[in-house]
């Protein structure tokens, strides 16, 4: 349990940083380099990796057979989404960053997803 989050935790940690970079304008964190930019990048992986982790599951697990249409009906979209209301949820709850618009909420969850696939893969956040 604490390997997946810190698994999770390092890849939210460089995705946010790669997608605040990529996104520079529209991902605002504090000034690059200062003690804040680390601590708000720090904290907002965090909050993202507990989103992830905990929150996620519940959410599909209350919604049920209807969470399991919404995904096959629209080939795995759903799920995305959700990535993008956790990355933009995770954003009000950090002080010191903010998302411009959930478009850009979409475009950092998928930075997000790309780099946490990478991450489970080199890392390996499966339980063997």
């Amino acid at each position: 349990m604490i390997r997946r989050f810190l698994v999770r935790w390092v890849s939210n940690f460089v995705a946010v940083m790669l997608a605040a970079y990529l996104f520079e304008d529209q991902i605002q964190l504090q000034e690059r380099g200062s003690d804040a930019y680390w601590m708000t990048l720090a904290a907002f992986a965090a909050v993202l990796a507990v989103l992830q982790l905990y929150v996620r599951p519940i959410v599909y697990a209350v919604m049920g057979p209807i969470t399991c249409l919404v995904m096959v009906v629209t080939l795995g979209l759903a799920h995305f989404l959700t990535g993008a209301v956790l990355f933009w949820l995770a954003g009000s709850f950090v002080d010191g960053i903010e998302v411009e618009s959930f478009l850009y909420a979409m475009a950092g969850a998928a930075v997000v997803a790309v780099v946490g696939m990478a991450g489970s893969i080199f890392l390996g956040s499966k339980v063997r």
